[in-house]
């Protein structure tokens, strides 16, 4: 069984500014030239999107102008969690699962991931979780810099 990849980190935003940041306006910090289906083929996807509701697709607008569907969200509440589906790339059936909290501290709010359901992935399981437990670095490092540049510009 392999274990769930766990990152947190704090930002200098309080919860709902910080979660509006993350799911709302993810086309501004996403990391779009190295994590994206358009990236796989040395191109930078146009944009990023998660549609605002339980339900909604989170989606690519590729290089090409085509749209990829990355997963569905599962959990939507405003300035606590935000839990969806993922499978960038790879058939909806092996979808992974991410779940992402907000919560006050004495920064502004500790941002807490989980990445799990690995094992769906059969023998790609290892390989896509340690390639996930980094580029989650990445990623999240990316969203923590667009936090103090938006709270910079208040």
């Amino acid at each position: 069984m392999t274990d769930p990849i766990r990152k947190t980190l704090s930002v200098p935003l309080p919860p709902d500014k910080a979660f509006r940041l993350f799911a709302e306006q993810i086309d501004r910090w996403w990391p779009k030239d190295s994590h994206s289906t358009s990236a796989n083929e040395q191109a930078v996807a146009r944009r990023v999107d998660i549609e605002p509701r339980k339900g909604g697709q989170i989606t690519e607008t590729r290089h090409d102008g085509h749209q990829t569907a990355w997963g569905h969200v599962t959990h939507w509440e405003p300035g606590r969690r935000l839990a969806f589906d993922w499978h960038p790339g790879r058939d909806p059936a092996q979808a992974t699962r991410v779940d992402v909290r907000f919560v006050t501290d004495a920064v502004g709010c500790q941002v807490s991931l989980v990445h799990d359901g690995f094992d769906r992935l059969g023998r790609d399981a290892a390989r896509m979780h340690a390639g996930y437990t980094t580029g989650w670095d990445l990623v999240l490092g990316c969203f923590a810099r667009a936090a103090r540049k938006l709270l910079a510009r208040a």
